[in-house]
């Protein structure tokens, strides 16, 4: 081979090994964070550069966006024409006879959208970092007012293990926070009572839930329901248990309630990929058919992200929604969601906040994490 023909080969091999490290650097950079940790190349993920979380709010934090700053999540939910009606049965039944006609009164103001702000399975946070916990519960407080929060709720697993004093010192500590500005509501998941041998004498020791007058428990205290009357919602909790003992107490209880909408906290009913869990399946057949009034199910435990919904025969629709990020020890610090109900389009918009990491949507599909729920309650 000539000196002329060896140049143009190893120049042409030169520019193919070019190419192909730029195809693989578009490829790489296209990927979001969780996306390039978590491929399929093991050796590749070990050799990712940490992310370094943000730093915990100071005392004089920016401000987050409002929620009419928040465009993608709530214009849709203050501006949805048509809105259809919850299903349930009228407030009262119109007189047999006319009566005299009443003299004018002032028209009532439109009811203005109020949010819930949700915590899903703290257990790492009360087990190792309550740092985040803490900067979840003062994010929580600096909201309320602009977000109108009537209150934040956990679904279950507050702390890691039940048998240690410092897990729940820990959850405690936050929650103190929450409970001293709003109301904190919420229910046992198995790491707070134990998956098999369920003991509620530990979590039951601590005053986690707020509990107003209105508010009835089961005879055992694993489950409870609070009208809301000022929002117009029932919020009903079922705690950790091995059997479905709850369903008939519950069912009553939602019922007596019945021209209230329901939203319903359970700690397991999704699985990660969107079907019934055994509790779900368990929870469905027993309550949700039973008591059309359930319109929304809220629930972690899982990992990730899942929805579910269902149309019953009588024309009733449930929505359910899990979420659950801290077993990410990298990118799932930290995360809230925000659900914000609106009277007039009876729409739920969701979106998802970590405070800890100020990074909105743990997802890169943004859709898993901020959504609205049309004509959901």
């Amino acid at each position: 081979m000539s000196k002329t023909r060896m140049f143009q080969a190893l120049w042409l091999l030169l520019l193919s090994l070019i190419c192909v490290l730029m195809f693989y650097y578009r490829r790489e950079s296209t990927k979001s964070p969780q996306e390039r940790y978590y491929g399929e190349d093991a050796v590749a993920a070990a050799t990712v550069e940490e992310r370094t979380p943000l730093p915990l709010p100071t005392d004089t934090p920016t401000p987050e966006p409002t929620v009419y700053e928040v465009t993608e999540v709530f214009i849709p939910l203050l501006y949805t024409p048509s809105p259809v009606p919850p299903t349930l049965p009228p407030t009262a039944t119109p007189p047999a006879t006319p009566e005299p006609t009443p003299a004018p009164t002032e028209v009532p103001e439109t009811p203005k959208p109020f949010s819930l702000i949700w915590f899903s399975d703290t257990q790492y946070y009360a087990y190792k970092r309550p740092d985040i916990f803490l900067s979840m519960a003062n994010w929580a407080v600096r909201i309320r007012n602009e977000y109108n929060a009537a209150a934040v709720v956990c679904t279950g697993d507050i702390v890691d293990n039940r048998n240690y004093t410092r897990h729940w010192t820990n959850a405690e500590a936050a929650i103190s926070v929450i409970s001293e500005a709003m109301p904190f509501y919420c229910i046992a998941g198995n790491h707070d009572v134990g998956a098999d041998k369920v003991e509620y004498d530990t979590y039951l020791s601590y005053d986690f839930c707020s509990a107003p007058e209105s508010m009835e428990f089961s005879e055992d205290r694993r489950c409870w329901v609070l009208p809301l009357y000022e929002q117009g919602i029932l919020l009903c909790g079922i705690g950790w248990s091995k059997d479905a003992a709850y369903a008939d107490w519950l069912n009553n209880r939602i019922q007596a309630y019945g021209d209230l909408p329901a939203v319903l906290l359970v700690h397991s009913f999704l699985n990660d990929d969107g079907s019934l869990s055994t509790n779900g399946k368990r929870v469905e057949k027993e309550v949700l058919r039973v008591s059309p009034s359930v319109r929304l199910v809220l629930c972690g435990h899982n990992d990730g992200s899942a929805r579910w919904s269902k149309t019953y025969p009588n024309g009733h629709v449930v929505n359910a929604i899990m979420y659950n990020f801290q077993d990410d020890k990298k990118y799932g610090l930290g995360y809230a969601r925000i659900l914000m109900f609106n009277p007039s389009t009876r729409n739920i918009a969701v979106t998802t906040y970590s405070p800890y990491l100020n990074d909105y949507n743990y997802y890169r599909d943004a859709e898993k994490d901020t959504f609205t729920l049309y004509n959901a309650w």
